[in-house]
């Protein structure tokens, strides 16, 4: 039997070239995407933001498909306790992509779950964009 796979929308640490990619290696890439909500700063990672917290702006990522072993591994890195979201840092939920080649389609995605008082809002919801930026400005400034 097949095991069951999932799309998955990501958007910050878990993407190539950035911190944490290696988790998503054995992924198989979908497609780029847009999901509606916002970015903010967290850190040293970014927090989706949906709901009455999203406003009416979209976050740039990417769709992998993952199996359930590696969306039980994925769960652990974004510090998901399954069937208790009081206690973890990140939900995954069901989103629809609002732009890119997969648009329409029914994703999950990592919704942050903490308090976000104090937290940087990236405006354009790119978050490889954003890091961009910030590397740029402390490259520049290093010379």
């Amino acid at each position: 039997m097949q095991p069951m796979t999932h799309a998955l929308f990501i958007y910050g640490t878990l993407m190539p070239g950035l911190r944490l990619e290696a988790e998503m290696h054995s992924a198989r890439f979908m497609g780029a995407a847009q999901v509606p909500g916002r970015l903010v700063d967290v850190g040293r990672y970014p927090g989706l933001l949906r709901g009455v917290d999203s406003g009416d702006g979209t976050v740039t990522g990417e769709v992998y498909e993952v199996d359930d072993a590696h969306l039980a591994r994925l769960d652990a890195v974004e510090g998901m306790v399954p069937g208790n979201r009081a206690a973890s840092q990140y939900w995954r939920e069901w989103v629809t992509v609002v732009g890119g080649p997969l648009q329409g389609q029914q994703v999950q995605t990592y919704v942050y779950n903490c308090p976000t008082e104090g937290c940087t809002p990236i405006a354009h919801g790119d978050y490889r964009r954003y890091v961009a930026a910030i590397f740029m400005c402390t490259d520049h400034h290093a010379t």
